[in-house]
């Protein structure tokens, strides 16, 4: 009997031992299973960092795009003490995000390495910038090269970016939003700016899933706004009205003919309007939640 016994109570040693390395196991190869969740009385930092769709141009309101919003979100969710900063700038690519980084600019590397949130938005201009300037380039071999040359600049850039911010703040849970195609519903059969839209999504995706902690916010269906069926947007490409600008330079709109996109901002038919800071603000909610960093 007491044979048994001891075989029972090393069997059951056994499947204990087993079990812990297991979970130990599973952690290193999936580290976006540990997380800690904010807690609601707790003080929360969000430190917003990037171009426009951060600083919230578009926004109606010029509240600051979807910072004040998640802002208010949390609120309402019964976090009592949130802060937000919102360190966007206009215009800027992946490398100049990061300079700003290194020079400390408005105390942003300290802000960093405070918080327990942090909010990414980046590719948008390192796309659009390679974009104008190869715009003309009347060789299809030689604009496909130069743009493979912009790609993999922007994975160094990125992965530089990234890892820098990792490096600040080796705890936080950083989301990093994903870009859209603005002028699709002008252009629908211009195909060439949607595919590099998809290019530089599934390279920040990618580069994001080798951080730990670090989650990718998808907002391509900015894209489509309101033609959100295959049905909608087919009806769409197959329209005869045409527009006579150049892609890149929809400014050129007059602001008082609206908006095509119901999610898009009618005085630059670029950023987001208060719709669609709102669907920013909605997928970077659901994002958290998915991830557990929010109740």
């Amino acid at each position: 009997m007491k044979r048994i016994l001891k075989g029972l109570l090393f069997l059951l040693l056994i499947v204990c031992v087993l079990g812990i390395s297991f979970t130990v196991m599973s952690e290193k190869l999936n580290p976006n299973n540990s997380h800690v969740n904010l807690s609601k009385n707790a003080k929360v930092n969000i430190v917003a960092l990037g171009d426009s769709l951060t600083q919230g141009v578009g926004d109606p309101k010029k509240s600051g795009g979807y910072v004040s919003r998640i802002k208010e979100q949390l609120q309402k969710r019964g976090y009592k003490n949130v802060e937000s900063y919102n360190y966007g700038i206009a215009g800027q690519r992946s490398d100049q995000i990061n300079a700003r980084i290194k020079q400390n600019k408005n105390g942003l590397t300290n802000k960093l390495r405070k918080a327990n949130v942090i909010v990414l938005t980046v590719g948008g201009n390192d796309l659009l910038q390679s974009l104008q300037k190869n715009a003309l380039i009347g060789s299809e071999y030689q604009f496909e090269r130069n743009m493979d040359g912009a790609i993999k600049k922007y994975q160094n850039n990125l992965q530089t970016f990234l890892s820098h911010v990792r490096r600040i703040n080796a705890t936080a849970p950083i989301y990093v939003y994903g870009i859209y195609n603005p002028v699709y519903v002008y252009f629908p059969n211009v195909t060439n700016i949607s595919q590099y839209v998809d290019k530089f999504n599934v390279i920040t995706s990618n580069k994001v899933k080798q951080y730990r902690r670090m989650h990718f916010v998808d907002i391509h269906e900015l894209t489509y706004g309101q033609f959100k069926t295959k049905e909608q947007r087919l009806k769409l490409e197959n329209s005869n009205k045409s527009i006579s600008i150049n892609p890149f330079n929809l400014i050129e709109l007059d602001g008082s003919q609206g908006e095509i996109n119901n999610y898009i901002s009618p005085t630059d038919h670029f950023h987001p309007n208060d719709k669609g800071y709102n669907f920013m603000t909605s997928q970077l909610l659901r994002a958290m939640e998915k991830n557990k960093d929010i109740k």
